[in-house]
């Protein structure tokens, strides 16, 4: 499966670093902060692999237009 990056690599650090802090409240403190887990661990997926699917959805053009291959 071919992707094609659509986010600058600045745009990838930030959203792992926000999305790692986001899941982390998640053990400080559990109770009320069990739904933010899911969007910080969605910001980690699309950090690692460069590709937003809201942005293919809004018709961002790519950076770099390099496509990636990922493995299955």
């Amino acid at each position: 499966m071919k992707i094609i990056k659509n986010m600058n690599s600045t745009e990838r650090w930030l959203r792992l670093y926000f999305g790692a802090i986001i899941f982390l409240i998640y053990f400080v403190n559990p109770f009320p902060y069990r739904e933010w887990t899911f969007s910080g661990l969605l910001l980690i997926a699309t950090g690692v692999f460069g590709y937003c699917p809201v942005y293919s959805f809004l018709k961002k053009k790519p950076e770099t237009g390099k496509p990636v291959t990922v493995s299955k």
